[in-house]
Parts: C-alpha cells; sequence; structure tokens
C-alpha cells in the first residue's frame, strides 16, 4: 500500500504545481484589464521619481510599492509576483480545509486554483490574488485562535485592496468560536488589522489627504443578462456551474449535516459570500470583484456534500480553466482565451500607434481603455506632438482645440464618451481614427 501524502510534502507539491501552471501565461503584456496596465505604470513612476502615487483611487499602497521594486522585469515579472501569491492563496486554502477536516485537500486546493477567475487573476497585476492570498491566512489563523496574527493578516489584505476589509465581521465570528475569551480575541484581532492597514494607507494618505476615499465611477453600468454572466460564467465557467450543480444535488439528496462545532464558520462563509455579492451588485464592473467568494463557496459545498459528489466537482473544476462548454460545442476555456485576448490586444495597440503617429500636426487621440496600455508600452509618446487620453470633458476638448489640436476617436469611444461625459466630441470637430486610414470613404457615424 502507497503512503498518504504527508501534510509538508502534499502543501510543498500544491504550491510548486500552481505555480508552475501559471508559468506559460505571464507573457503577453500586463492583463486583459486597463486596471493592471495602470498597476504598471504607476510601479515605474514611483520607481523613478521615489514618491508614491496610486494606480487608481482609493489606493493599492502595499501592492503599487512592492511592484515598483520589480517592474524592469516586466510583465513576467509583475504577473509572476500574482502567480506567486496565487500559489500562497491556494496552498492555505487546502491548509483551512484540511483544518475542517477533508481528507481531499490537497485536490480541494487544486480545485480553486483552476477556477477560471482565480486562474486569470493569478496571471494578471491586478491586485485580486494579492488580497486574497493575505484573507485566505487570515482565515487560517483564526481557525487556530491565533486573534493577533489573523489582524496582520487582514490589515496587510487591505493594504493591497481595501474592500478586504469586508471581511474583518466574518472572521471576527470565526474567532468568537476558536478561543475561551472571544471579545478579548476580537479586540486584539480587530485593533491589529486596523493598525496594520492604517500604516499601509500611510503614504496614501500623504499624498492625497482623506481624498482618495473613492473611486472611478466612469462606467456605463452593464446589462443584467452581463451581469448575471460576470457572475457565473466568468467566475466558475460552465464546467464549474455544472460542479456545483453536482455538489447542491448530492447535498440535496444526503442531506450532509456539518458539525456542530462548524456553525460559526458556515454562518461566516454564508456572511462573505453575503457582502462580497452586495458589494458586486452596487458596481459589477468586473466578475474578479467576486473572487473572494470562489473559496468561501467551495468551503461550504465541502461542509454540505458528501464526499463522492465533492471528488467529482473537484475534478470537473480541474479542467475547466482550458475547456468551455457553449451553445455550439467545445470552446476555449478561460485562461486560453485571456492570454488569446491579451496578444489580440498588443496587436491592436500597435495598429493604434501606427495610424496615430503618422497622422499630421498635433492632435489628442481619445482611446478609452487603451490610454493605460499606450502609456506603459510607448512611454516616449507622452513627450510627443500626440497625446492619448482615455475620455474628455467639454473644457478639455475646448482648450485642445483652442491649442490647435485636432481631436480623434476610437470607433466606440464617441457614444462611451457621451454616456460618462455627457460630451459629443464630433461638436469640438472630432473624427473617428479611421479618417486617417481612408479620408474619403469611412464608415457612417453613430449619433449618440
Amino acid at each position: 500500500m502507497r503512503p498518504a501524502l504527508t501534510k509538508t510534502t502534499g502543501f510543498v507539491c500544491l504550491f510548486a504545481l500552481v505555480l508552475l501552471s501559471r508559468l506559460p501565461f505571464l507573457d503577453a503584456g500586463y492583463g486583459v484589464s486597463p486596471d493592471a496596465w495602470r498597476v504598471a505604470r504607476v510601479a515605474r513612476e514611483i520607481s523613478a521619481s521615489g514618491e508614491y502615487a496610486v494606480s487608481r483611487f482609493p489606493g493599492y499602497p502595499l501592492q503599487e510599492i512592492i511592484c515598483s521594486v520589480f517592474w524592469r522585469g516586466g510583465p513576467s515579472a509583475l504577473n509572476g509576483l500574482s502567480a506567486f501569491f496565487s500559489a500562497i492563496a491556494a496552498t492555505v486554502f487546502a491548509a483551512i480545509i484540511r483544518k475542517l477536516g477533508c481528507p481531499d485537500w490537497f485536490l480541494a486546493g487544486l480545485a480553486v486554483a483552476m477556477t477560471p477567475i482565480f486562474f486569470v487573476s493569478s496571471v494578471s497585476s491586478k491586485d485580486y490574488i494579492w488580497a486574497l492570498a493575505f484573507v485566505l491566512l487570515s482565515v487560517l489563523c483564526a481557525l487556530n485562535g491565533r486573534a493577533f496574527s489573523a489582524g496582520v493578516f487582514l490589515g496587510v489584505a487591505t493594504g493591497c485592496r481595501l474592500t478586504s476589509l469586508a471581511m474583518t465581521l466574518p472572521i471576527a465570528l470565526i474567532l468568537s468560536g476558536a478561543t475561551p475569551y472571544p471579545w478579548r480575541t476580537i479586540i486584539k484581532f480587530a485593533t491589529a488589522a486596523g493598525v496594520v492597514a492604517l500604516l499601509a494607507f500611510i503614504p496614501v494618505w500623504q499624498r492625497y489627504g482623506v481624498s482618495f476615499l473613492t473611486f472611478y465611477g466612469n462606467h456605463v453600468r452593464p446589462s443584467w443578462p452581463m451581469i448575471l454572466t460576470r457572475s457565473t460564467v466568468e467566475l466558475w465557467g460552465a464546467l464549474g456551474l455544472l460542479a456545483l450543480g453536482i455538489a447542491a444535488a448530492g447535498a440535496w439528496l444526503t442531506r450532509k449535516q456539518p458539525h456542530l462545532t462548524n456553525w460559526r464558520v458556515v454562518a461566516s462563509l454564508l456572511l462573505m459570500v453575503a457582502i462580497y455579492i452586495a458589494a458586486y451588485l452596487r458596481l459589477p464592473d468586473q466578475a474578479g470583484y467576486l473572487l473572494p467568494i470562489v473559496p468561501a463557496i467551495l468551503l461550504l459545498v465541502y461542509l454540505f456534500t458528501p464526499r463522492r459528489f465533492l471528488q467529482t466537482a473537484l475534478c470537473c473544476l480541474l479542467i475547466t480553466p482550458f475547456i468551455e462548454l457553449t451553445a455550439v460545442g467545445l470552446r476555449p476555456g478561460a485562461i486560453l482565451a485571456d492570454h488569446q485576448q491579451r496578444l489580440q490586444n498588443l496587436a491592436n495597440i500597435r495598429a493604434i500607434l501606427n495610424i496615430a503617429e503618422n497622422a499630421p500636426g498635433s492632435n489628442v487621440f481619445v482611446v478609452g481603455a487603451s490610454e493605460p496600455q499606450i502609456a506603459v508600452l510607448a512611454p516616449h509618446l507622452q513627450r510627443g506632438r500626440n497625446h492619448y487620453v482615455d475620455i474628455m470633458t467639454a473644457s478639455e476638448a475646448k482648450a485642445a482645440v483652442e491649442n490647435g489640436q485636432s481631436l480623434y476617436y476610437l470607433p466606440t469611444m464617441r457614444r462611451f464618451n457621451y454616456s460618462v461625459n455627457g460630451v459629443d466630441l464630433a461638436k469640438y470637430g472630432a473624427r473617428d481614427m479611421r479618417s486617417l486610414l481612408n479620408p474619403f470613404k469611412i464608415a457612417p457615424q453613430i449619433e449618440p
């Protein structure tokens, strides 16, 4: 009989396997999301100036400052940091579920690492995985009754992503059942988390004052079908949703009851899910906002699903980032599609720059989400005759025209600029960039 996998060997193997699985996807830029490119841009700026600046409000100081040390390594370095923290997150998740008594902890740790949103986030330069790794470390410490360590890790998570602070109440609930002195323990935990979080945000406060407590709201609210898609298919993939269905069916058929000592854990996990779903519905801009509920839901699956159904569900999750089921058949899974989209985005940026830099005179190009990518890929153009902006206000458009600059916009940006700022760029003489390709034949304009 082969010996069982030991804890230490299993954790080391899991960490290495997760990290190695990310290596083929670390190139092709910093990610699909423009926010990932904003991290890369500000990392360079912090390194060059020695002064802190936010990639976007409210600031992600610990991640931004650490990235400023590694930015010269390019996408492989910054994405590699996310991959490193994803391996930590998966390993810690395995430790948590093992602590709760799951014999399939290695499989569970690998499964959480393979969920589409987790995998895609782990090869991008955004902060999602960084924060999640420290949140899970905080949960593990709470399960072990280590209030101070749990608070420190939650404070670090908050320094990577402010919304991690929403985990305070769920983790405090776990701590309340892990020690004989719940209130004393919770106070110690909350104090440690608060102090570390405040220390992490000192650079943000020194630079921006209390005005940093905001966020960018220049997004058009998506339709309800898109909101639903982001919170389901983009989060889990079709096979992942099938896995959850298998687990739910098993739980319903067998009526498995978690051990009574786990009721606080169950309540905490349900609270985590509720908090992040509510926050997502407030601003349903990206599926990544829901990443923290993935480990929470998988922990609930373990607690309520019999083992044979659990193993089947976890095995489904192992293949879901590579294969996607659609109404027309099999398609490349989320991680393959993400990598292809990143390659296409790089090609698109090269095409945009080729058109724009061959345009005569001094110009302003409204390029939307492509702006941070252009700033990172071609920083020398920031001092050139052309300027690239994401969107424009009326005063900015008027000032550019008065300075003798011509205005151009990417095909979709006239409508978007109008929906966000109420400004029709065409009223200031702006033209579709396609006119630079063929000034005598251009697609009809779409009025906002």
